[in-house]
């Protein structure tokens, strides 16, 4: 397919941002933006490498740097390295188109902040050499007569702009570096977003974006308080937001706190439970799956106290109870995954993403529809299926009825959210069509099962 670029989108400088992307025409909510079908460069991570070898990513960059990587093996090169190299390759061949060019060189590199984090500080010292090894290995094994300062530069501006390639699920395959799309600025109340089919990227818009309206998208986890995405961003990417979202308030430490919540804790008492649940919670992710579930409800434990007045979409309850999902996925424990994903659905997506087709709404409902089903299998022909069976029906729940619900408002997301031409509208009509159907419940019906959705999901999970 080939890219899609409105006329109506164009590139003007931004004070103290660089770059970015407007629109001389209005954009309703739910539309396609623009797509780019083929972005500079795309790496797939080194799991999918073989896979892809055979297919589109050989053909448009894989085999520009495959008898590199395969000097390399069994070692793992990492992605920016291999965008780096990929970079460097095309340069020396004159392939890259003199717009794109042109686009990489204005886009920001923050060299100088990468280059003063070698420091004292040892965080901040391992991640320049970390991006000083990076640049070495990309001039190595591209085998291009290049200085290294060059080189910096280059490796800098891909850590800053690259975007993650991600499947419909949303979990991520790869890094691609597209020089127009990388224009876009952030905000924590972006109005686009991206999604990805294959290669082919997508900016989708999330809001009503007016006429001379500047395109934006977020380029962290928006559901962090106000501190911690100053923190991230600044850490990252080296810039200050002064996004509306962030400046609704003279205070990121007031900002979106609950009335309960303020008025049975301090701001520095929040800001302490806070980095103690995200202490924990990060100790779990580095830890070995057998322990992170453990470590997980320990950090969910530090905020029952507050229960009553801090919300479970509240981050970092809300990224716990996500983790604790995941890794009830990963061990195949369905009931609890079920309950993890049933109080996402019923009390935190709800909140965090209030468009009811967002994307990442959307998908998570998907993940919440595939465990049910999986659930009502191992309660049928799984090893321990009278324990699955006597929790799934302890409530009377019409699970064919919940089924039914939950594929229609995937159905009714999917229009505006995806485009019926995407990924996630392929594969999600290919697993409806595997699912046994049923009329799709009115609102009264609805209601009541949600009502012991809840009461399951305390069951499970607490």
């Amino acid at each position: 397919m080939p890219d899609i670029i409105p006329e109506s989108i164009y590139s003007s400088e931004v004070p103290g941002k660089g770059k970015g992307l407007f629109t001389s025409k209005a954009v309703e909510p739910g539309k396609l933006v623009f797509r780019i079908d083929e972005p500079l460069v795309c790496v797939p991570d080194n799991e999918h490498l073989a896979s892809t070898c055979q297919t589109k990513s050989w053909k448009t960059s894989h085999k520009n740097e495959c008898k590199a990587l395969g000097r390399q093996h069994p070692n793992v090169i990492p992605s920016v390295p291999r965008i780096v190299m990929q970079l460097l390759l095309q340069d020396r061949r004159g392939s890259i188109p003199t717009i794109d060019r042109s686009r990489f060189i204005s886009l920001q590199s923050h060299l100088d902040n990468f280059r003063r984090f070698d420091s004292g500080d040892v965080k901040k010292t391992d991640k320049w050499h970390d991006t000083m090894m990076m640049s070495k290995a990309a001039l190595e094994f591209s085998g291009v007569d290049k200085d290294l300062e060059s080189v910096l530069d280059m490796t800098t501006r891909v850590i800053i702009n690259s975007m993650t390639v991600s499947n419909a699920a949303l979990d991520p395959l790869g890094t691609c570096l597209s020089v127009y799309a990388a224009q876009l600025n952030h905000s924590c109340d972006p109005n686009c977003v991206f999604i990805f089919s294959g290669r082919s990227l997508s900016v989708r818009s999330l809001g009503l974006i007016p006429a001379g309206g500047e395109l934006t998208i977020s380029y962290i986890d928006t559901t962090m308080s106000c501190r911690e995405r100053q923190r991230t961003l600044k850490a990252n990417y080296y810039f200050d937001c002064s996004c509306p979202y962030c400046n609704a308030s003279l205070s990121c430490r007031e900002h979106d706190i609950p009335e309960p919540l303020k008025a049975k804790m301090t701001a520095d008492k929040i800001s302490q439970l806070e980095k103690e649940g995200c202490r924990v919670s990060g100790l779990a992710v580095e830890a070995p799956l057998e322990k992170k579930t453990d470590l997980l409800k320990q950090a969910a434990a530090l905020f029952r106290p507050h229960e009553d007045a801090y919300p479970l979409w509240r981050y970092p309850r809300s990224l716990i109870n996500y983790y604790l999902e995941l890794i009830s996925i990963d061990l195949g424990h369905w009931l609890s995954a079920l309950g993890y994903a049933l109080k996402a659905y019923l009390y935190i997506e709800p909140v965090q993403y209030r468009l009811s087709w967002h994307p990442i709404r959307t998908v998570r409902t998907f993940v919440l529809l595939k465990i049910i089903v999986e659930a009502r299998y191992q309660s049928n022909e799984g090893p321990v299926s009278h324990l699955y069976k006597g929790a799934l029906q302890q409530f009377g729940t019409d699970w064919p009825l919940v089924i039914a619900a939950l594929a229609g408002e995937i159905d009714a997301a999917i229009p505006q959210g995806f485009g019926m031409e995407s990924s996630f509208a392929a594969e999600f009509k290919s697993f409806r069509d595997n699912v046994s159907q049923h009329p799709k419940p009115g609102k009264e019906a609805w209601q009541k099962e949600r009502v012991k959705l809840n009461q399951l999901a305390k069951e499970l999970v607490g």
